[in-house]
Formats: structure tokens, sequence, C-alpha cells
């Protein structure tokens, strides 16, 4: 089978799977935190090891070839990679209007969105959570090659996001066929944010500006992930030793 669509698939099922665990995990706060945790520091850790190296080399090559001058390049990659960065910084900033925070494992208003009477909350929560999926599968494939360590971390990523949505209907009165419904909205958003950057030929001369672009995202995520909690602001060893072996994890992966 073809290793993009290998990819595409376990990126989809893998959050389908994800989101039953709300039946399973639900009670068991503690694990959910670790797992949480155990994400955000894999991801922030490919964010420096993987993703932003890419971003500066392929953004370095392109204004290599356009002003044949290999120092003038770097610099000024750089800066515009940079400048992306903090695009995509910002604009997570703004999803997280629209989801509550719900792509760092909890909500940052659980009442408002446990509203019995509405499926108003939940929906906003998927707009929110869907538009990141799909910005966040810009850099899943580049040059035909597929990010795994990238893959890995958005699985991980997506586990309590999924059960969040998941939950998040069934309080506002859907079935559970229902939920699930909706959460394959957001499975697949990331598969579909992959394809468009591949499909798409004005992105190709531009992929280190798009892979900066998505590295804000998450730097957002993982780092709100890793320090917005109770928890975060106490030591615990365990959470120090998840961040570690995640950390580890993320720097021997090759690619």
């Amino acid at each position: 089978m073809n290793e993009i669509v290998l990819s595409y698939l376990i990126l989809f099922f893998a959050c389908i799977l994800s989101g039953s665990f709300v039946f399973v995990l639900k009670k068991h706060e503690k694990i959910l935190s670790y797992i949480g945790v155990f994400g955000g520091a894999f991801l922030l850790a490919v964010c420096f090891v993987h993703l932003l190296p890419e971003a500066l080399t392929l953004q370095g090559e392109t204004h290599s070839c356009a002003h044949h001058s290999h120092h003038h390049s770097h610099s000024h990659s750089f800066l515009s990679v940079g400048f992306f960065v903090l695009i995509g910084f910002v604009l997570q900033l703004v999803l997280e209007l629209l989801s509550n925070g719900a792509e760092h494992g909890h909500l940052h208003d659980e009442k408002h969105h446990s509203d019995k009477n509405s499926i108003l909350p939940a929906l906003m929560m998927l707009l929110g959570v869907s538009i990141h999926a799909f910005l966040e599968g810009f850099a899943l494939v580049v040059n035909g090659v597929v990010n795994y360590s990238l893959l890995i971390g958005v699985v991980l990523h997506n586990i309590p996001i999924a059960m969040l949505v998941v939950n998040a209907f069934m309080l506002g009165g859907c079935s559970k066929f229902k939920s699930f419904a909706y959460l394959s909205v957001f499975a697949i958003m990331g598969v579909l944010g992959s394809m468009f950057s591949i499909y798409f030929e004005f992105l190709h001369d531009s992929m280190g500006y798009v892979i900066g672009f998505v590295v804000g995202i998450l730097l957002h995520v993982s780092i709100s992930t890793l320090f917005d909690s109770k928890e975060s602001h106490k030591y615990n060893f365990l959470r120090f030793l998840v961040v570690i072996v995640a950390f580890l994890l993320a720097v021997l992966l090759s690619h």
C-alpha cells in the first residue's frame, strides 16, 4: 500500500478509535493527563528537532535557487520562516475562541460546554478543532515523503481532542452514532489538509513558510498542553519523566 495512503488511514482511524476511549478513560483523569502531557511534549520536540530545521532548509534552498546567494538565503529564510511561525501561533489563539481550548486536551470553560439543551457549543468546538487539524495536515507530507514523527505526534495529540468532541455532542443530546459521525469530520480534516498541500502547486515553492506556519500552531498547542493546568505548576517526578521520555523518543525518530 502507498505510504501516504497508509498514513491517512492511520490518522483517520486512530482518531475514531480515540473517540471511543471516552467510555473507558473518562473517569481516569490522571491517565488522560499523562497522555496529554506525553503528546504535548512529543509535539514540542518534533517542532524543534524535525519541523523547524526542515522549514529553514526548504526555504533556504528556494531562496538559494532564486538569488544564487547562499549567505543571503539563510538570513532571509530565517526571518521569513520565523514570521510565519508567529502567524501560526496567533491564528491558534483565534481558533481557541471557537474551540474553547479543546486542542490541548481540556476546556477553558467546561460549564459552557456542558449545556444539555444546546448542540451549539459542540459545533463551535468542532469547527475550531477541524480548522486546526486541516492546517496541521499541511506538513504531514512534504515532497512526497511522510513525516512519521509528526504523524505520531498528531495521533497522540488527537486522543484527548477526539474524546472531548464525542463527549460534547453526547452532552448536547446526540446519540453515540451521531456523535461519532461528527467526530469523523474532525478525523478527516488532517487528511484533507495534507491533500490540499500536495495537490495545489502554488504551495510547493513555499513549503518552508507553510511548515513554519504549522510549527507556530503546534508550538502554541504543545506549550499550552504542558503548562496550562494546575498540575503544571507543581513538581511531579512522573510528569517530568513522561516529558523527558517524549523528548527522547522524538529526537530518536529519524523523520
